[in-house]
């Protein structure tokens, strides 16, 4: 007893330099998110299973590369989806660009399919065209590719493509 009546001045000040710190930790779990989950939560859970080939993407990008309309193909997977950019010739119509975009579809894996979204760019080099790039989604519970709402060029694009 005699040692808290001696002492009770630095008791109280350990007991508030306690309260403080729990204090302020619950503020920062409050305003910080927690830096150890991931960003996806477990939305990539199996993504191990479910790796793709390594060669996969040159394998594609030579067999896109057969048609003369395609000038180049890069790739870029995020997360669970998979982006393919395409670039064509501005001669390569709508129909055409569809048509080379559906194409990648049947080079994954039936599994893969089911797993991951697939986004197909299609672009020209062009950026007078205003009818371009069109986007293809496909989403793992659907078997083809949706595509983006077709644009008409406009007098005024055309007219200066033609003059180039």
């Amino acid at each position: 007893m005699k040692f808290l009546k001696r002492n009770k001045v630095l008791i109280l000040v350990v007991l508030i330099f306690l309260g403080l710190v729990v204090v302020v930790a619950e503020v920062k779990n409050l305003l910080v998110p927690d830096e150890g989950k991931a960003a996806y939560g477990n939305r990539l859970d199996g993504i191990e299973e479910h790796k793709i080939k390594d060669n996969f993407y040159e394998e594609m990008e030579i067999k896109l590369k057969e048609d003369t309309k395609v000038k180049d193909v890069s790739h870029k997977l995020h997360g669970k989806i998979i982006n393919l950019i395409i670039t064509v010739t501005d001669e390569t119509t709508i129909e055409d660009a569809k048509k080379i975009a559906n194409s990648t579809v049947p080079m994954f894996d039936e599994d893969d399919l089911k797993f991951y979204s697939l986004q197909v760019y299609v672009k020209k080099d062009n950026s007078l065209l205003n009818n371009f790039p069109i986007i293809g989604y496909k989403g793992t519970s659907t078997k083809e590719l949706v595509f983006t709402k077709d644009r008409e060029i406009t007098k005024e694009e055309e007219e200066k493509t033609n003059e180039e």
